[in-house]
């Protein structure tokens, strides 16, 4: 499998192997880590993203080999390292210091890396928009159908939810109800208390990976069918997601725990 992975896209494999390496060091770090953030250990969120960033970096390799135009799949994957490894460096550091990396408006310095962020996010999230404008368009595959309306869902709401991030940063908070650090779920770190838009972004930008297993489970199960089932399962799913997001707006907190 990992060979796959790296026969297939070589630049978004190292990138997706070096946010695991990135885990893992947090993780050691962890334990030894005093500096609280928001009330918990500075070490969970750059661990949260680079979790994130290694599971999309590898199922956009997996999924852009299926991609008939390998000279935008090639310049999409460079722009990918620019922008997630920033994101991952700007997080990282920032909590190391004990300091904020979104929402930051405490000092110049903050303010400036968090714009920054969010430029380097908007571009990486239009350039994959593009990219799912172009596998639609794509004439012809060499998957089957109900696996090419997976990637296409999960992508198209990838990029949806990853605009609605940008939603959450010009609200300057992700918390509806109270400011950001209350009390909330284990490492996820959603709030228990009140409204958090974080769900709904979660849910929805990693329909890149449910979308697409949802399809290989339904090709292998339900064969005929498999269409019809995958377009019952994105409803299912999205609808969801939907929920988490009124849930959140309404200041209602996903689980009371």
């Amino acid at each position: 499998m990992l060979n796959q992975i790296q026969l297939k896209n070589p630049i978004l494999y190292w990138l997706g192997f070096i946010h695991f390496l990135i885990f893992l060091l947090l993780l050691l770090y962890f334990p030894f880590n005093n500096t609280i953030v928001l009330g918990i250990n500075a070490c969970i969120k750059p661990m949260k993203f680079a979790l994130t960033i290694w599971i999309y970096s590898w199922t956009m390799a997996l999924i852009m080999f299926y991609f008939k135009d390998k000279n935008k799949v090639k310049i999409y994957s460079r722009v990918a390292v620019l922008a997630m490894g920033f994101e991952q460096i700007a997080i990282t550091t920032q909590a190391l210091r004990g300091q904020l990396s979104h929402f930051n408006s405490d000092n110049k310095y903050g303010i400036i890396l968090f714009s920054l962020m969010g430029i380097f996010i908007l571009i990486i999230t239009l350039w994959t928009g593009y990219m799912a404008f172009i596998f639609i368009k794509q004439k012809t595959y060499n998957i089957t159908p109900a696996l090419v309306l997976g990637i296409k869902i999960g992508l198209i709401s990838f990029v949806v939810f990853s605009l609605f991030g940008g939603y959450i940063s010009g609200l300057k908070g992700h918390t509806v109800g109270a400011s950001d650090g209350s009390a909330g779920l284990p490492f996820l770190n959603w709030s228990t208390l009140f409204g958090d838009l974080r769900v709904a972004h979660f849910m929805g930008i990693h329909a890149l990976q449910a979308m697409p297993l949802f399809a290989l489970l339904a090709i292998k199960y339900v064969k005929n069918k498999a269409i019809q089932v995958v377009w019952v399962i994105s409803i299912v799913y999205l609808t969801f997601v939907i929920f988490t997001l009124i849930q959140g707006l309404l200041g209602i907190p996903f689980m009371r725990y």
